[in-house]
Formats: C-alpha cells, structure tokens, sequence
C-alpha cells in the first residue's frame, strides 16, 4: 500500500493522527499487508506482536487483512495516543514518512 493509502486506511478506523499512524506501518512493514516479520511473530502493516499482544493469538491469520490489522493498531496505541510499543517509533524510523498533515 502506498503512504496515502495508509492513511487514508488510518482516518477510517478512527486514528487522531492518521498521518502519524501511516508513517509507523510504512516503516514496519514497507505498506506490505500480509507481511510477517519477527520471525513470524509480527503480522501485518503495523506488525501486531503477538508474544507482546496474546490477545490476538487465537486468530493471528486475520491481522494480515489491512483493515483487521489497523484496528488492533488503534487498540494497542491506546487509540492513537501511545506509540512507544513500536520499535520504529521508539527509533525514529518513522520520520522519513511521517509529514504532518498540518505541517
């Protein structure tokens, strides 16, 4: 997916700064949906761990779908607001991504 699809993905399930959550699965996953990195651990566009979210162990296939993986997205970050359990936050991998849309 490119970034604006991502970001338009992010808007319609509800993040506050879809710009911001584009640019973390864009350097997650490259805007590959069915990506699995972490040696499979992590699923899709924002690489749901699921060793560090167990909740979605029971259905880890559905977080290759684009929208599914977007909505967890939303509830790990606790709505949008807390980035810090993405590594590529946390690094700052997401910059090169990232342009407000206010900016």
């Amino acid at each position: 997916m490119s970034l604006a699809a991502l970001t338009a993905l992010a808007r319609s399930v509800g993040f506050p700064d879809p710009a911001l959550a584009a640019a973390v699965a864009m350097a997650e996953s490259g805007g590959v949906p069915d990506i699995r990195g972490d040696n499979g651990d992590s699923y899709g566009l924002w690489q749901v761990n699921l060793p560090a979210h167990p909740e979605y162990k029971a259905n880890p296939q559905a977080l290759l779908d684009a929208a599914t993986n977007a909505r967890a997205a939303l509830a790990i970050s606790a709505q949008g607001t807390n980035w810090q359990p993405w590594t590529t936050f946390r690094t700052g991998a997401y910059k090169p991504f990232y342009a407000p849309a206010n900016a």
